[in-house]
């Protein structure tokens, strides 16, 4: 077996990595501090730190306390000396920007759309142009929301909805910044919102949005799970009813085909016939049965019961399989006392005992923003564990 032999400017970067997440962590610390915590010799933490203080991504902060000598002078992450940054592309082509300083204060949101595939790397890049008042060098690194299935070089190899193939997204825009760029599903983002949200003491978490379609993501370990081709998580197309209805992948009964807002709408027809529906539609329907839900409506009562129970039946499976310690729904349904009472008592009954611990089924705490919210997580996560800050002057 052949052995890698690290050379000093790795080894730079590597400590340059584990200072900077220290001070992260500690809020505020000496330099002495770091020395004693990380093991380097003053001398290194000295050339290293000043070489982030030059570089404007920490700061002094004021004086610690005394040990029996003169007061040591502490730093900390200079917030607005650096930008964070997150772009979420929607399936209509549509560009939501959010950019935020190393404190986690927003500086800046904003819109742009792509109506070609040839124009998202441009309309990407004049978003973040935007959303860095032009000074787009701040960006210490970027994450970046993706429909459809996502290749390890962060393009989009397959986004159904936009009709687009083979994209190249993250790499032409690391070449041109220079800076951590990542690129992942936008329902794995949310995922990973999700348990940002939470503080990130939940670890393994399965995250369910139920609407015109289901979009599913999981994590595990607090890391993005992805399979083997980028298309893990695919629960809106788990077999539930092999006889059932057509599914637009082109198999039957999939989950999708008996929870999404089209079955909704078949559902109450069938149920209700005499009724004229005219006013209903794919854009209403959901709203429509749990403001009918609400005033007692029986026939909308059956109806979300029959999604509630289908989609109990799905995450039975994924608890009995992945054992998650959280699954979190987002949808106008989690709005139904119907929805939730059905699918956490269905769910009771029909999972496993587990061993040991206690799965929670929760709503989602941040709806259509977990997508934004998520990108930006993991887009710090990813410029304080894998930054590429050049140690050219050092």
């Amino acid at each position: 077996m052949k052995l890698s032999i690290a050379n000093n400017t790795s080894v730079k970067e590597q400590n340059l990595r584990v200072i900077l997440n220290l001070i992260r962590a500690a809020g505020r610390i000496s330099r002495a501090e770091i020395s004693r915590q990380t093991g380097l010799s003053r001398s290194t933490v000295s050339e290293l730190v000043g070489f982030l203080l030059r570089q404007g991504i920490i700061e002094e902060a004021g004086t610690g306390d005394s040990l029996g000598g003169r007061r040591p002078i502490l730093l900390e992450i200079r917030a607005r000396g650096r930008l964070i940054g997150a772009v979420h592309v929607d399936d209509d082509g549509s560009l939501y920007g959010h950019t935020e300083d190393l404190a986690g204060n927003r500086f800046k949101t904003g819109r742009a759309h792509a109506r070609k595939p040839e124009e998202l790397v441009l309309g990407i890049w004049e978003l973040l142009k935007e959303l860095t008042d032009g000074d787009i060098d701040r960006l210490a690194s970027i994450g970046l929301a993706l429909p459809g299935v996502i290749s390890p070089q962060g393009g989009i190899l397959s986004a159904v909805n936009l009709g687009w193939n083979n994209v190249p997204v993250a790499e032409p825009l690391r070449r041109r910044l220079g800076i951590p760029v990542r690129a992942e599903n936008a329902t794995g983002l949310a995922a990973y919102g999700e348990m940002s949200a939470r503080g990130f003491d939940v670890h393994n978490l399965v995250y369910l949005r139920i609407g015109s379609v289901v979009g599913s993501g999981i994590i595990t370990n607090n890391q993005l799970h992805r399979g083997l081709r980028g298309s893990a998580a695919e629960i809106g197309h788990m077999v539930l009813d092999a006889g059932g209805e057509l599914c637009k992948c082109g198999r039957k009964g999939c989950l999708e085909t008996r929870v999404c807002r089209r079955a909704a709408l078949r559902l109450l027809v069938d149920h209700d016939a005499e009724r004229d529906h005219s006013s209903l539609n794919l854009g209403n329907i959901f709203e429509y049965l749990v403001g009918r839900d609400e005033q007692g409506d029986r026939i909308a009562q059956r109806v979300i019961a029959d999604i509630a129970s289908s989609t109990a039946s799905a995450i039975v499976n994924v608890l009995n399989i992945l054992g998650p310690d959280t699954v979190v729904i987002e949808s106008v349904l989690c709005d139904s006392s119907t929805f939730w009472s059905v699918l956490t008592g269905t769910t009771a009954k029909e999972a496993l005992p587990f061993a040991e611990g206690k799965y929670q089924l929760l709503p989602s705490s941040l709806g259509k923003e977990a997508v934004v919210v998520g990108a930006m997580a993991y887009a710090t996560r990813l410029f304080y564990e894998h930054s590429q800050i050049p140690t050219v002057g050092i």
